[in-house]
């Protein structure tokens, strides 16, 4: 039997769909059966006719059923007959940008993840923030043409799932998980401090967590150092290590670096006292955390390493990659954008570990399983992470952080592997796909 099926426009009135046969018997309908047909959010009650001269991959419909469904007929449809409706899908919205000016720029990136569209099918329609009318629950986006390839401007039908590509603001987010559920990923952000507190209770994953306080007071500064001898400090919702210092207690006093937005700048203080007043101005109060430091250096490099999370089409989350980041030497972060370089993990652990390559590869896999499916049971549903992970001198696994604000796809690029970004990008639409009832 067919997977896809052309919706064509008959010149008929009234509310019918005329259909083969074959179709109507897979379906489990009834012929001349009158029966509810869903797209999205739009329904209407049709009569189903059959026809043998209509081609089994096509559907004949009524302007009228057209028009109260607002089905575009560019896309290839799938359907299904599910609650006693025949459910015509998926309907998949993207938020590719936050402003419609944006989003004009951004639609033209997004053909990565409509390259394999005959296995996704559906309409795939990209919109922005400003675009959302919840009044008449439409959007104003681009729809994927998958004949012309391209994307065409118009007003649409609310989406069955979403794919947050792009930040969605929370009011709208709230408001759209009122009308379809649980049914939009990327969820909602949370900060290192919040996943610090979660974990530390999370049975399994304690004994993988660095020491973190919140940076509220030069007091938390003083117990760190008593406790390590340095720290590192984070901004709780910082990226590609930026705002990133390390402070180091030294015999004559304090050494600290820093990373601003475009450069790494070194201090020396002669006490905390001295200290206070910079790590005041500079951090503020609890906008950082505090952490342990690791020794992950090996050869005057920082390494640690990034497991490339996907949730596949079940829903269930798999290793698509573990990659290695390198360290510029001299550096306190590893991050690529810092002059850090990445590879397979393989090839950094046949470095550090040779012996033990295997086993860490699998340990830093249920590792990334684990924090994964912590961070759902916290009540977010994502797509993708990125689990940056550490192993010390001494062989102990850490877990440092989770990416989850859309991570970087094209990490295994930088190592060597072009395909992997279109495996993710494809598996991202056909998780999409399922939560859209399809």
């Amino acid at each position: 039997m067919k997977s896809w099926f052309r919706v064509k426009k008959g010149e008929e009135k009234g509310y019918r769909i005329i259909m083969h046969p074959d179709l109507i018997e897979n379906c489990e309908l009834s012929v001349n059966m009158k029966v509810t047909v869903r797209f999205g959010l739009q329904t209407c009650e049709v009569k189903v006719i059959p026809s043998k001269k209509i081609h089994i991959g096509k559907m004949i419909m009524t302007g009228d059923v057209i028009d109260s469904l607002m089905l575009p007929l560019l896309p290839a449809y799938e359907i299904v007959y599910r609650d006693d409706e025949i459910q015509i899908g998926p309907l998949i919205g993207i938020v590719a940008a936050k402003t419609i000016r944006k989003l004009d720029e951004k639609v033209q990136k997004l053909g990565r993840y409509v390259r394999k569209y005959h296995k996704v099918n559906g309409a795939i329609i990209a919109f922005s923030n400003e675009g959302i009318d919840f009044d008449k629950k439409l959007i104003f986006g681009y729809l994927y043409d998958p004949i012309e390839k391209k994307w065409v401007k118009g007003i649409y039908p609310f989406p069955s799932s979403i794919f947050k590509r792009a930040s969605l603001k929370k009011e709208l987010h709230q408001e759209f998980e009122r009308i379809i559920w649980n049914r939009i990923f990327n969820s909602s952000t949370f900060t290192k401090w919040e996943m610090y507190s979660w974990f530390k209770h999370a049975s399994g994953l304690n004994a993988y967590l660095p020491v973190t306080r919140i940076f509220k007071h030069i007091h938390d500064v003083e117990y760190m150092l008593e406790k390590f001898k340095a720290a590192y400090i984070k901004p709780i919702k910082g990226m590609q290590g930026k705002g990133v210092a390390k402070i180091e207690q030294k015999e004559d006093g304090l050494f600290v670096q820093h990373i601003a937005e475009d450069s790494k700048n070194d201090y020396f203080f002669h006490d905390t006292v001295e200290a206070g007043e910079f790590l005041q101005n500079t951090f503020g109060e609890e906008k950082f955390i505090l952490q342990q430091p690791l020794e992950l250096q090996f050869h005057e490099s920082i390494i640690d390493f990034r497991v490339i999370m996907i949730k596949d089409r079940n829903g269930e989350w798999k290793n698509f990659g573990i990659m290695g980041r390198n360290g510029v030497k001299g550096h306190i972060v590893s991050n690529r954008h810092r002059g850090g370089k990445v590879e397979q993990a393989a090839h950094t652990l046949e470095k550090m570990f040779p012996d033990k390559k295997m086993e860490y590869l699998r340990e830093m896999e249920d590792l990334a399983k684990m924090a994964a499916a912590t961070i759902e049971n916290c009540g977010f549903l994502f797509g993708k992470l990125g689990i940056d992970i550490g192993i010390d001198r001494d062989g102990h696994i850490w877990l440092i952080e989770i990416n989850h604000r859309n991570p970087n796809d094209y990490v295994a690029t930088f190592a060597g592997d072009k395909s992997l970004v279109n495996k993710i990008r494809h598996e991202n639409m056909r998780y999409a796909k399922s939560l859209a009832g399809f």
